[in-house]
C-alpha cells in the first residue's frame, strides 16, 4: 500500500509540475505573441493610414513566422483590409484537455503617425494566438520530468517501507503494550530500549517521559490522598467562621441601607450646578402643574447658555463646568422662591416652572435674567453674539386645561429654538402664530426626509451647446423633488429646507447614482455626452466618501465628468483640504467649473490659484445684456479675463436668438439656455436624442 502510495504521488508531483510549466510556459507564448504584435504595430498604421494593401500583406507574414498565430485581421476604419488565417501544428501530445487548443485573442488600436495626428484612431490589428503551440524543447523537459518524479518516490517508497514496518511500528506496539499494563500501584513502568535506529530519536524520549509521566502520577496521587483529609479538617473551621461571617454581613446590609438613602438624595440635585436634575424636576413639576392648571397662572421657562459649545471647546470642560455653576447660582438667585422652580435640564440648558403671580410677570423676569447675565460679564471670545456669557430664553403658558406639562415643555423649547434663528441673547414668548409655523417647519423637513428615504430625487438635464453649430458639448445635471402625483419641484421649493437641516449630502448622493443609471442607459443608446456638470456644494468637497464616488462614476464612463462650484462658496481663501481634494478630483480627471460667475466675490487670483477649466457666467448678467449695456460690457469683460486666464467660458440663461448672437460676438459660444433646451427628464433626453429614435433599455 505505501508502495502504491509512493507511485501515486510521484505520479501527481509530476502531473501537478506539468501543469505549472504548462501554464507557464502559455503565458510565454502569449507574451511573445504580445511583444511581437507591438513591434509591427507601427509598420501595420502605416499601411493601414496610407490604405497601401501589400504593405498590411507583408506584416501579417511577418506575424505568421510566430507558430502559435493563427489568424491575423487588420481593420481600416471599421473596414477589413487584410483576413488571413492557417492551421497550426500541435507540439503537444494528446493528453486531454490539458493540452487542447489554447486560443485568445490579442488586439491593438492603430494611430495615426505622429507627424499628422498622433491620438487619432484609424483602425485595429488582431491575432489569434493557440497557445498550446509550445516549444518542443519543453515536452522533452515534461517526459524528463515525469519519470524521474516517478523513479525518485518508488525509490522513496521502499526506504519507507523499510523504516515503518522495520523499526517504528515494532516499537511504537511495544510502547503501547507496556503503557496500558502500568497501574499506580505498579509505580514504575519497564521499557525495553528503542531501537539503533531509533535511539535518540524523539520517540526514544517519548519513552522515558513516559516513564517519568508514571513515577509522577504515583506522588500525585499519594498527595491527592493526603489532602482529602486536611480538606474534611478544614470543613470543620469554615463551618464555625461562616457563622461569623453571617453576622458580619447582616451589619453591613445595614451600612448600605444607609448609604442608599444617601444616594438617593443626592440623586435629586445635579452635582455640578446644585440645581435640581431633570428626574426631579418632573417629579416636582408634575405636582405643580396639576394645581395650577386649571387657574390658568403657569408657565415653562427654558433657558439655554449661547455658543456654549465654542465656549467648552476654548476655553477647556474646566472652564465650561465653571460657568455653568455660575449660571446657575445666578438662576437660583433671581428666581428661587415658592413660585418657581429652576432645574439643570441637560447640558448648558435650564428650565423653570413660574407658578402664580409669578408667571403673569415672567417677562419682566426673563429680562432680569439677561441684565444680570450682562452684569456678570463672563468673559467669552469666540460667542458669534457678543463678547460674554448671554442666554437665549424660551416662554410658554399653559393657557389651556387641556394640554399637558409634556405640551407646555415642548412650546417653550420651540420659543427657545425661534430666539436662537433671530440671533440668541433674546427672549421669545411661544404663541399660536409660532407654533404653526413652527409646525409647517417641521412638516417641510419630514416631507424633504421622506423624500431622501424614497430617493424620489430626480436629476433634470439641460443641454449645453455650441451656438456655432448647434452641437451638444455637454449636460448639467439639475436635481428635482419627485412628488406623489408625479410633478416635480424645483430646488427652490426645497433646498433651502434640505440645506438647513442637513439633507444635501443625501441628496448629492442620490443623484449621483441617477446619473450612473442615466450615463449607463445613454452609453447603451449609443449618445455621445462629451461632459456632465453636476452642481457640488463647498461642504461636499471636503467630503472624501462623495471625493470617492464622484472619482468612481468618472472612470466607469467616457463622459468628462465636471462639479460645477458656487462662486458664493467661499473661494478666496481655500483650506488644504480643499485644496487637497481639488488635486485629487483633477488627478482622476475630472474638471472643477465656477458656477454663476458674476453674483459673488471671486477674485481673478483665486481664478488663478483654484484653475478652474471653466467659469460659467451668471444668467443675472446674461439676461439683462439686450436692454443695459452695462451688463453687456460686463460680460464681454469676463469673456475676454477668461481668455487671459486661458480658462473657457460659458454663459447661462441664453434665452432667445438675439442674445446667443451677442455673445457669439463677444467671443463665447459654448452656451446654455432655454432657447436650446429647458432642463428634462433622463427618459425625455434619451428619447430625444438617441441616433436611431429608440432607447435601448
Amino acid at each position: 500500500m505505501t508502495l502504491f502510495l509512493a507511485l501515486l504521488l510521484g505520479a501527481v508531483s509530476g502531473v501537478s509540475q506539468i501543469a505549472v510549466d504548462l501554464g507557464q510556459e502559455k503565458d510565454a507564448v502569449q507574451y511573445s505573441a504580445e511583444e511581437f504584435l507591438s513591434s509591427v504595430a507601427p509598420s501595420a498604421e502605416s499601411a493601414v493610414y496610407n490604405f497601401y494593401l501589400p504593405a498590411a500583406e507583408q506584416v501579417a507574414s511577418g506575424l505568421f513566422t510566430q507558430r502559435a498565430i493563427k489568424s491575423v485581421t487588420i481593420v481600416n476604419e471599421g473596414e477589413m483590409m487584410v483576413a488571413q488565417s492557417r492551421e497550426t501544428e500541435p507540439t503537444l501530445p494528446n493528453l486531454g484537455r490539458m493540452t487542447d487548443a489554447d486560443i485568445i485573442l490579442l488586439e491593438r488600436v492603430l494611430y495615426a503617425p505622429e507627424n499628422v495626428g498622433g491620438n487619432q484612431i484609424i483602425g485595429t490589428i488582431a491575432v489569434e494566438v493557440d497557445r498550446s503551440i509550445v516549444a518542443p524543447a519543453f515536452v522533452n523537459r515534461m517526459l524528463y520530468y515525469f519519470i524521474f518524479a516517478t523513479v525518485k518516490n518508488f525509490v522513496l517508497g521502499i526506504l519507507l517501507i523499510w523504516l515503518v514496518y522495520r523499526a517504528l511500528a515494532r516499537h511504537i506496539i511495544t510502547l503501547a503494550e507496556t503503557t496500558a499494563r502500568w497501574t499506580p500501584a505498579t509505580k514504575s513502568l519497564d521499557i525495553d530500549y528503542a531501537p539503533w535506529p531509533l535511539q535518540g530519536t524523539e520517540l526514544d524520549q517519548l519513552s522515558d517521559q513516559i516513564k517519568s509521566f508514571a513515577r509522577t502520577a504515583t506522588g500525585h496521587i499519594e498527595q491527592a490522598e493526603a489532602s482529602r483529609e486536611m480538606a474534611e479538617q478544614s470543613n470543620t473551621a469554615l463551618t464555625e467562621k461562616s457563622e461569623l461571617l453571617s453576622e458580619e454581613v447582616q451589619k453591613q446590609n445595614a451600612r448600605l441601607q444607609e448609604a442608599n438613602d444617601r444616594l438617593k438624595e443626592l440623586a435629586e440635585i445635579d452635582a455640578l450646578t446644585g440645581l435640581y436634575n431633570r428626574r426631579s424636576f418632573d417629579l416636582i413639576a408634575q405636582d405643580v402643574f396639576a394645581a395650577h392648571t386649571a387657574s390658568g397662572d403657569l408657565a415653562v421657562m427654558m433657558i439655554d447658555v449661547d455658543s456654549f459649545k465654542i465656549y467648552n471647546d476654548y476655553y477647556g470642560h474646566q472652564e465650561g463646568d465653571k460657568c455653568l455653576a455660575h449660571v446657575a447660582r445666578l438662576l437660583d438667585n433671581l428666581l428661587n422662591s415658592d413660585d418657581v422652580t429652576v432645574a439643570r435640564y441637560g447640558g448648558e440648558e435650564f428650565i423653570a416652572l413660574v407658578a402664580g403671580e409669578a408667571a403673569t410677570g415672567i417677562d419682566r423676569l426673563a429680562e432680569k435674567v439677561h441684565g444680570a447675565l450682562a452684569s456678570e460679564a463672563i468673559e467669552h471670545q469666540r460667542s458669534t453674539v457678543a463678547d460674554r456669557v448671554t442666554v437665549s430664553i424660551g416662554v410658554a403658558f399653559a393657557d389651556d386645561a387641556r394640554c399637558t406639562l409634556g405640551e407646555v415643555i415642548s412650546s417653550a423649547d420651540e420659543a427657545l429654538y425661534e430666539a436662537k434663528a433671530r440671533g440668541r441673547n433674546r427672549t421669545v414668548m411661544s404663541s399660536k402664530d409660532l407654533r404653526e409655523r413652527l409646525r409647517q417647519d417641521r412638516n417641510a423637513a419630514l416631507s424633504v426626509f421622506r423624500a431622501v428615504e424614497l430617493e424620489a430625487f430626480e436629476p433634470f438635464f439641460q443641454p449645453q451647446v455650441d451656438a456655432r453649430t448647434g452641437a451638444l458639448v455637454g449636460l448639467e445635471a439639475l436635481v428635482r423633488r419627485r412628488l406623489a402625483d408625479d410633478r416635480f419641484e424645483t430646488p427652490a421649493q426645497f433646498m433651502q429646507v434640505a440645506r438647513f437641516h442637513g439633507y444635501l449630502a443625501d441628496i448629492d448622493r442620490i443623484v449621483l447614482k441617477k446619473v450612473r443609471g442615466f450615463l449607463a442607459a445613454a452609453q447603451r443608446a449609443k449618445i455621445d455626452i462629451p461632459r456632465l456638470s453636476l452642481n457640488t456644494p463647498h461642504d461636499n468637497l471636503l467630503d472624501r466618501d462623495y471625493v470617492r464616488e464622484v472619482t468612481h462614476l468618472s472612470g466607469a464612463f467616457d463622459t468628462q465628468i465636471v462639479l460645477e462650484l458656487l462662486e458664493t462658496a467661499m473661494l478666496d481663501e481655500p483650506g488644504d483640504l480643499l485644496r487637497w481634494q481639488l488635486d485629487t478630483l483633477r488627478e482622476h480627471g475630472i474638471d472643477i467649473e465656477i458656477d454663476d460667475y458674476g453674483t459673488g466675490h471671486t477674485s481673478v487670483i483665486s481664478l488663478m490659484n483654484l484653475k478652474p477649466s471653466r467659469i460659467k457666467i451668471a444668467k443675472e448678467l446674461v439676461l439683462p445684456m439686450a436692454e443695459d449695456q452695462t451688463f453687456d460690457r460686463i460680460v464681454a469683460s469676463i469673456i475676454q479675463m477668461g481668455a487671459a486666464l486661458s480658462i473657457d467660458v460659458m454663459a447661462e440663461g441664453v434665452e432667445t436668438k438675439a442674445m446667443s448672437n451677442r455673445l457669439l460676438n463677444h467671443g463665447c459660444p459654448i452656451q446654455q439656455g432655454f432657447f436650446f433646451a429647458h432642463p428634462m427628464p433622463a427618459k425625455d433626453f434619451l428619447a430625444q436624442y438617441t441616433p436611431n429614435g429608440q432607447v435601448v433599455g
